[in-house]
């Protein structure tokens, strides 16, 4: 009986033993086989205890070359001084993240890394390990995706100003030859209507007198929309001022107009998308919100131009009506959306079905150059 209670611990140690042996050849296999490098440091002394074959292919180096070694002793950390402060703070915190580290491997390559430390005790002893993911692949993509952002925008907001300068031409073009030539026919059908042995003919010269007179209302009609010289001339403020009092009377609309005056001309982009964007936002409210009441603002807040359009409209739910927009049901919000991030804004929608609706965009406070406001005066 007292050999069977004595075999009891032995039998206990022997499988606490073979259950660590286990534990030990799992997390060596894991190891030896994880994809990312893997560097264990003595918390004391900042030796390398260990490093798996991952990270000795990732920098270059073999084992033995990196065992033993202080961090700040192998190459790829050669600046001593930052990785001696940032083996403090492994040494003190229990978890530390880097996103972003740049390395050198053995042959000079230059590589980015991601840096997690995590700190455990084994046998009483402290250790760091240190999980090190190459992430050049993915800096170089990120670096190349900015970079074609960049060019795609810097396209899009020429074909914008390219779109503008073409509705400026065309609307000049209505304006000055097509309107012209309406107040030319006008004059003389007029002094027809003067000229002796005309009395028969003055019904049908009255009727086109009528239309000639529509043409002239929707050629100036056409113009204007297509672009203000008023938006030119005197800038946004003034522009907007305009547009928000000619809609109202057009339409029986209630529209306020408030604004923080503006010390300059801003920039032509923002100015242009800030009225595109007012522009459109009134056109929603006419065709789909059953508004009777309209509020503009244009503030400068925080160095930046914040423009909202508010409506008590009977508003939609914006979630839905966005996503439907991205299958191209409507393009007005995603046009809205591109217009203010081509001047380098952003915007937003705030709504819920009977409680109205509010366009907010908001944009860099950009003036135009000295150069730019001499020549437009």
């Amino acid at each position: 009986m007292k050999k069977e209670l004595l075999k009891q611990p032995e039998k206990k140690h022997r499988t606490a033993e073979a259950a660590l042996k286990i534990s030990e050849m799992r997390y060596r296999r894991l190891f030896e086989t994880a994809q990312d490098g893997i560097l264990i440091l003595n918390a004391e002394s900042g030796k390398i205890d260990d490093v798996n074959p991952f990270l000795t292919k990732m920098l270059g180096y073999s084992r033995e070359q990196m065992l033993g070694h202080k961090l700040w002793d192998i190459v790829p950390f050669k600046d001593v001084e930052k990785t001696k402060a940032d083996f403090r703070d492994l040494q003190s915190e229990s978890y530390i993240r880097y996103e972003d580290v740049p390395l050198e491997t053995k042959d000079g390559r230059p590589i980015n890394v991601e840096f997690v430390s995590n700190v455990y005790h084994v046998n009483g002893d402290k250790v760091i390990q240190c999980n090190i993911r190459d992430i050049t692949i993915r800096r170089q993509t990120e670096v190349r995706l900015k970079e074609y952002n960049r060019k795609f925008q810097t396209l899009s907001r020429r074909l914008v100003e390219a779109q503008e300068s073409e509705r400026r031409s065309i609307a000049r073009e209505l304006h000055d030859e097509i309107g012209q030539a309406l107040v030319l026919m006008q004059f003389n059908l007029q002094a027809m209507l003067q000229m002796p042995g005309t009395v028969k003919l003055k019904p049908r010269l009255d009727q086109t007198l009528a239309v000639i007179d529509r043409l002239m209302e929707q050629v100036q009609d056409i113009s204007l929309n297509l672009r203000p010289s008023i938006l030119d001339d005197l800038g946004l403020e003034p522009a907007l001022h305009w547009y928000t009092q000619r809609q109202a009377a057009l339409l029986g609309l209630k529209i306020t107009f408030q604004v923080d005056p503006l010390e300059h001309r801003l920039d032509a982009v923002i100015e242009t998308e800030c009225f595109r964007i007012a522009q459109e936002a009134l056109t929603n409210v006419v065709r789909h919100a059953k508004a009777g009441a309209v509020t503009v603002e244009l503030h400068i807040r925080e160095g930046k131009l914040h423009l909202r359009v508010r409506d008590d409209g009977i508003g939609f739910n914006v979630a839905p009506a966005h996503e439907k927009a991205l299958h191209g049901a409507s393009l007005g919000l995603l046009s809205m959306e591109e217009r203010a991030v081509l001047a380098g804004g952003m915007l937003e929608f705030k709504s819920k079905p009977g409680k109205g609706t509010e366009v907010h965009a908001w944009f860099p406070l950009k003036w135009q150059t000295q150069a730019l406001r001499s020549k437009a005066a």
